[in-house]
């Protein structure tokens, strides 16, 4: 594995151990920089199953994606035990995800990379307009090998997003031959983070030039374009395209946006950064809103309405000043995803799922969701009008860990890499228009 950090110890750890016992591998190596080498060993330390062996490359100033190809191949060669097969996780911050996984491609290993795929930086910054390009180049050298790229990302084995809402909604399209006419979603990822952190903390990506989309937002973005795929699975005669518009909100409002009083007793009210300080020092986006219309593009006739709004600037459950160590849920996280998808006038499918805090931990987190639907039962004798289903015990992570689970097995098919092209372009027509605030972007579907 490439990184090991918190969320790799506590989520994928036991999935790795399991794996190790059932026979499907036969150990694990850890890939991480010189600089980490103090955090990883606590937490080899404190892990149930030992990695076989550990490298640590040198940093390359704060760019890893320059680790040079001939420094990864060394390091892999080394870990590898010769004749196994060899399988790399890639789990570093996201902009160090391309240069990993082109190895991967180009030398046939079989890869899983984190959400989301990539973020190309051009002189160190956010470059979203390479996103496609850099995918399609990819997925092409991958199809010329029998080595499997998958992404890591939690809508795709989901309880309810994957069982519950794509599949039931796919089953009525087919049989009710009514198109996806409306979705809305919005994921609110509660985070609050301060000034001075923006400034001085490195597990976040915004002083990079790209935060929400090329973060928490991917999940529900790759959730958002499996639904709306399935105009083109249902009605493959169409040529439909995706027409977005997208507005952020950056590091630099967030003083404007919150609490004066509430951001003194963080410390968090003093001098302000400037007006002109915001050109030469960008932080990526905190939060976005975007309208969009799926049009057919033969005829130029809106097929789908809809918006997608992903946010961080949430309600949080953090109330600390400075960040403790040793906590998982540093930021006081709590998410709520809201999300309803709309057939005609025929049926409609809405959804709830948001975090419960549980007790006084902030690392005390279970999920509830909520499933609501609603339907023309006059015309439709096998639907009710309404029909409501609850579900308690949730955790998001347990999608996350089906999907390691099949990768470490071989049997993983559900998020390959040439899978994710469209959720990348649509994040990419995201990305975009927050940097040219509404311009309008498209995406062909």
């Amino acid at each position: 594995m490439v990184g090991f950090d918190e969320i790799v110890a506590n989520k994928y750890l036991p999935c790795i151990r399991d794996a190790i016992n059932s026979g499907h591998i036969d150990s694990y190596s850890i890939i991480d920089l010189e600089s980490q080498r103090t955090e990883i060993e606590k937490r080899i330390r404190a892990a149930s199953v030992k990695p076989s062996g550990v490298v640590y490359l040198p940093n390359s100033g704060e760019r890893a994606q320059d680790t040079p190809q001939a420094l990864i191949a060394a390091a892999v060669q080394r870990l590898r035990v010769t004749g196994a097969p060899t399988k790399v996780y890639i789990a570093t911050e996201v902009r160090a995800h391309e240069t990993y996984l082109r190895f991967c491609v180009e030398n046939h290993i079989d890869s899983l990379v984190e959400k989301p795929v990539l973020a190309p930086l051009v002189d160190g910054r956010f470059k979203p307009s390479y996103i496609t390009k850099t995918m399609e180049e990819l997925i092409g050298v991958a199809a010329n090998s029998s080595a499997k790229h998958s992404v890591m990302t939690l809508s795709r084995y989901h309880q309810i997003y994957n069982q519950k809402v794509i599949a039931s909604l796919r089953g009525r399209m087919e049989r009710w031959e009514a198109p996806l006419t409306s979705f809305h979603l919005r994921a609110a990822g509660g985070v609050w983070n301060l000034q001075r952190e923006f400034e001085s903390r490195d597990d976040h990506p915004y002083k990079f030039g790209y935060g929400m989309m090329m973060h928490g937002a991917y999940h529900y973005v790759d959730l958002a374009t499996q639904i709306l795929s399935l105009n083109a699975e249902v009605f493959p005669e169409r040529q439909l395209k995706l027409e977005v518009s997208a507005f952020g909100a950056f590091p630099i409002d967030q003083h404007q946006r919150v609490s004066q009083p509430i951001a003194g007793r963080f410390q968090d009210d003093g001098a302000r950064w400037s007006a002109d300080s915001d050109a030469s020092f960008r932080f990526g986006e905190t939060d976005v809103t975007s309208a969009f219309r799926l049009v057919d593009a033969a005829t130029g006739r809106t097929v789908s309405l809809g918006t997608l709004s992903f946010e961080q600037t949430t309600p949080s459950i953090r109330d600390w000043g400075e960040l403790p160590a040793g906590l998982y849920n540093v930021n006081g996280r709590t998410s709520s995803v809201d999300l309803e998808a709309q057939l005609s006038t025929l049926f409609s499918t809405h959804v709830h799922c948001y975090d419960i805090p549980r007790g006084v931990s902030a690392d005390g987190i279970d999920a509830f969701a909520r499933v609501t639907t609603r339907a023309n039962a006059a015309l439709l004798p096998d639907e009710r009008y309404v029909s409501e289903e609850s579900f308690d015990g949730l955790f998001h992570s347990d999608s996350n860990r089906q999907l390691m689970e099949h990768w470490l097995r071989g049997s993983e098919h559900r998020s390959s890499l040439a899978s994710h092209l469209r959720p990348m372009q649509v994040t990419e027509a995201l990305a975009s228009s927050v940097l040219t605030p509404g311009r309008l972007a498209t995406v062909p579907f």
